[in-house]
């Protein structure tokens, strides 16, 4: 009997203890989001304030103010401005000093906007993100695509539609040069070297395609459009978009005051530009508009959208960093630059640089705007040391020969990718959120934001291999005809008329090489110094290359039967197969660097 009570006590105790264990289970994922909400709102409670936050700017400021110009900075979270202030000169030489309402360039945080008007589209339903683009623009607006896939919005916001570097000028220092965006968009078009969603390689082009996009699908000017869906609805009144700033013309005037500098803070001249695909980068205004906008896209309850769901997919991952799982994009919006919590986006002008990154969880936000070209210290660094970013994390296998995207890879303008391949090693990207990817399609670095193609020695031993073979080529054809010239004159010295076989036919070879070069020198000297031709006179410059490729086809083919048949010395021989082969070799030049196809250009 004791023995049976014993056991149903027993039993009773394990039961009850199987009861509080399946209890305590059932309750532990609530348990940890009571702990992780309060581990939250202490966080919370962690303000920075503004005596912290401007001692760390103050100090910044003072280190680095012998390089520095002009910074206007601010410091937000979800309550509200931390901290605000001006350093330095929007004139050096005049002594004029940044003050407040100076107004200063956005550069490609302008960018920015173009995402969030594309989402409030998307939002009513005039826009699918993954639709082919194609569908909301002109028929045949599109000439240079090459692969069946097609190009998406989304694609467009990530960078990744495959484009090309678009050499001509995106800005004009002479306002009678600015034209309407989709006429400039029309006329001159990247080509497209891959496949979209294969590489990102950052597109000033495909961003004002996108805002092309808006107009076209509401029918107003993207400009319009911007003023009443964002300025207009955030209180914005201190910002202008267009090339010339004439939608705002207090803005415009205002402009006129500030100078440029360089990074380190010596007069750039005049130095302003007019952007042309303004919407990739022309938004100018105050420190306080640029603050007032990055605190609507920081807030998930800003009046941009009418759903709290399109701010949630806004900020929502859509590329990521090679094959790892670290974020890079989310519709437009660059993350892990700064910690893989941070998101934003910088900016580079002719004459300011800007920065704008901001951490969701925290919502502590940087703004940071300056007139010095390519700043690094204080829109680079300064964030950093606001929001205490981590270091990113990065991967190994980064050693060899890269080339930057994005580049020209295909068409007339191909030889100016010669100037993007560069040699690096690790240590050249210690600290950089950098990932290897090696596949069937591509091998390349990511770099969040930037791509490098991984160039093979085959690959890098081609290419300047090609090249110092026309350069021979050239060397060739020079030494020959200084050759022919003296042989004529001492020929006509002594009174000597000899027959030499094919002599005609090398000494017109030799000015063909020499003419191809002639022809290729003014391109490669405009891609040096930085100079644009219209796309006629590309065009016109690369069909002569196809013409000269036939004369020269033309010239050889039959010099080489006649080579074959006709009777000559051994170092006659000799020398006109070298002739035919040097003329092969700038035939082979104008194929492989296309400088022949017109019509990619």
């Amino acid at each position: 009997m004791k023995k049976r009570c014993r056991q149903k006590y027993y039993s009773g105790i394990c039961i009850k203890l199987m009861a509080v264990l399946l209890t305590f289970s059932m309750l532990l994922p609530f348990i940890r989001i009571i702990a992780y909400a309060a581990e939250n709102d202490n966080k919370k409670t962690e303000k920075l304030t503004n005596a912290e936050v401007g001692k760390i700017i103050t100090d910044f400021w003072n280190e680095n103010e012998e390089t520095a110009a002009g910074m206007a900075v601010s410091v937000f979270d979800k309550n509200g401005i931390i901290y605000s202030n001006y350093f330095g000169y929007a004139d050096k030489e005049k002594k004029i000093k940044l003050e407040k309402n100076q107004v200063l360039d956005w550069g490609s945080i302008s960018k920015t906007l173009i995402w969030v008007s594309v989402m409030q589209l998307k939002e009513q339903g005039v826009l699918d993100l993954e639709e082919d683009i194609r569908k909301y623009l002109p028929d045949g607006f599109l000439t240079h695509l090459h692969y069946d896939k097609p190009v998406t919005m989304l694609h467009l916001m990530n960078h990744t539609a495959g484009f090309d570097e678009l050499l001509y000028d995106l800005e004009t220092a002479d306002e009678k040069e600015i034209i309407p965006l989709r006429n400039f968009l029309k006329k001159y078009q990247p080509n497209q070297s891959f496949e979209p969603g294969v590489i990102s390689s950052y597109s000033n082009w495909g961003a004002a395609l996108a805002a092309y996009i808006v107009e076209s699908k509401t029918g107003v000017s993207y400009s319009d459009y911007v003023h009443k869906n964002i300025f207009e609805r955030l209180g914005m009144r201190n910002s202008a978009l267009l090339p010339d700033l004439s939608d705002n013309k207090t803005v415009a005037e205002n402009r006129k005051i500030l100078q440029g500098y360089t990074r380190e803070g010596k007069s750039a001249g005049d130095c302003y530009r007019h952007i042309i695909t303004y919407p990739a980068g022309m938004c100018t205004s105050d420190l306080n508009d640029l603050t007032i906008f990055a605190r609507a896209i920081s807030d998930p309850e800003t009046t941009l959208f009418k759903n709290k769901d399109t701010y949630k997919e806004l900020f929502t991952t859509t590329d990521y960093l090679g094959d790892t799982d670290i974020p890079v994009n989310c519709h437009g919006f660059w993350q892990s630059i700064y910690g893989e919590n941070i998101i934003g986006h910088g900016g580079n002008t002719s004459s300011c640089s800007s920065q704008l990154q901001f951490d969701p969880t925290t919502g502590i936000g940087v703004v940071v705007m300056t007139n010095q070209i390519g700043e690094g210290n204080f829109c680079k660094k300064m964030p950093k040391l606001i929001m205490k970013a981590p270091e990113v994390r990065h991967s190994e296998g980064v050693n060899g020969n890269i080339m930057i995207l994005p580049t020209v890879l295909s068409g007339p303008l191909k030889l100016a990718s010669l100037d993007s391949t560069i040699e690096v090693n690790e240590e050249m990207f210690s600290g950089i959120l950098c990932d290897r990817q090696t596949n069937d399609k591509v091998d390349r670095i990511s770099t969040g934001g930037m791509d490098y193609l991984v160039m093979s020695d085959k690959d890098i031993a081609e290419r300047y291999l090609t090249v110092a073979l026309w350069i021979a080529a050239l060397a060739f054809a020079v030494i020959s005809l200084i050759v022919k010239l003296i042989r004529v004159v001492v020929r006509k010295t002594k009174k000597r008329e000899n027959f030499i076989p094919l002599g005609r036919w090398s000494t017109v070879g030799s000015l063909l090489i020499i003419s191809s070069v002639v022809l290729l020198a003014p391109c490669v000297y405009s891609l040096l110094d930085g100079t644009i031709w219209e796309l006629e006179a590309y065009q016109i410059w690369s069909a002569c290359f196809l013409v000269l490729s036939l004369i020269i086809a033309f010239v050889m083919i039959p010099g080489l039967i006649m080579l074959i048949s006709n009777k000559m010395s051994v170092i006659r021989r000799i020398y006109n197969i070298a002739v035919f082969l040097m003329g092969s070799v700038v035939i082979y030049n104008i194929i492989y660097w296309q400088l022949y196809a017109f019509w990619l250009v």
